[in-house]
């Protein structure tokens, strides 16, 4: 007789076709544990655009209370992105010795560090779920017990792809927003220039800032050297990343990146990562990348030319990236959620 499947149910506020982080790893872990002895589903307050393509889990868009208690009824287990107490209310009111896993991706305060009541109240809940940090520096402001376990990242679709020519120098990848630091890029790239006039930044996203970005762009007489590209994901932005020596990540601080998964993406197609020195931003480059101050344009600019000038210096960070990989792959990631899940039993 075939294994009994377990009935996994996923809460993630934010799923497909919203992109981000949490969008992204909650996908990966409802395929990864889909290929294992679960019957996956995923609940989501994200709502549909189109129909949902066929995938090896359900997915269960805004449900009705009845039915969101309907499903936390029939988990076997349950595992949230994130504290959210509009999907997780009944594991407190109605299913008080369901097995409860909650995985911290960011703080439990505003981005800019102070806290609401609802930041209060989440904390107060701590007692509850069986909780899991993505990075030490996540683990610590939590101030609960937490253990410590990596996002995965799709290691089919984020690879090396040696048909692809590397023959572009910098790439950003994330929201344009204005915590992740596109304007000290920028400025850094200034300074670029001035020493490889032929070099081209290339920014992945969209976001607010994406129109003062232009502006700032043109404002310091380089708007034709960087490409504004627009939301990329999947199969189509690991080429970019094959494309790139490096992927710039010049987060700010507040909010600070609990441990981002791009920067692992990029490593594992080749690009080296230039980071902030913020938040777990260090435990997602590790060895394989370099880590500036954050705001630092002028050090930034320096790391940069370091690296472009370089190129056995950027082999030498290569040669490192399968060890730091190992840790975030799928099936090493859902090896120790298994063994947490076993330790939320008990």
């Amino acid at each position: 007789m075939g294994k009994t499947r377990q009935r996994l149910l996923i809460l993630s506020y934010a799923f497909a076709p919203s992109i981000g982080g949490i969008e992204t790893v909650t996908d990966q872990l409802a395929r990864t544990f889909s290929r294992r002895s679960y019957d996956v589903t995923v609940v989501t307050d994200t709502p549909r655009m189109n129909a949902d393509p066929e995938e090896p889990f359900r997915i269960v868009r805004r449900p009705s209370w009845i039915a969101l208690i309907g499903e936390i009824g029939r988990a076997e287990i349950v595992l949230q992105s994130n504290m959210s107490l509009r999907l997780g209310w009944p594991l407190w009111l109605l299913f008080p010795r369901k097995p409860f896993v909650v995985v911290h991706h960011t703080p439990l305060a505003r981005p800019e560090g102070y806290r609401v009541w609802k930041d209060r109240l989440k904390r107060s809940l701590l007692w509850r779920p069986y909780c899991l940090s993505v990075s030490n520096y996540l683990a610590a402001t939590i101030q609960t017990p937490s253990r410590i376990i990596h996002n995965p990242y799709a290691e089919t679709i984020f690879r090396r792809m040696p048909e692809i020519e590397r023959n572009s120098d910098l790439l950003f990848v994330g929201r344009l927003v204005t915590a992740k630091g596109v304007d000290v890029l920028l400025c850094a790239f200034r300074a670029v220039l001035k020493h490889r006039p032929q070099s081209v930044l290339s920014i992945v996203g969209s976001g607010p800032e994406e129109n003062a970005l232009r502006d700032l762009a043109k404002s310091l007489g380089f708007d034709r050297s960087v490409c504004f590209l627009g939301p990329k994901q999947g199969v189509e932005l690991a080429k970019l990343m094959n494309r790139h020596q490096i992927l710039v990540i010049p987060s700010r601080s507040k909010p600070p990146e609990a441990l981002s998964v791009v920067p692992v993406e990029g490593i594992a197609c080749g690009c080296v990562p230039v980071a902030s020195r913020q938040g777990g931003l260090p435990e997602a480059v590790g060895d394989a990348g370099v880590l500036c101050e954050e705001g630092n344009c002028d050090e930034l600019a320096r790391t940069l030319l370091r690296l472009l000038g370089a190129p056995e210096l950027l082999d030498s960070y290569r040669s490192k990236a399968a060890h730091h990989l190992k840790d975030f792959s799928p099936d090493a990631v859902a090896d120790a959620y298994e063994s947490h899940f076993a330790a939320c039993r008990r």
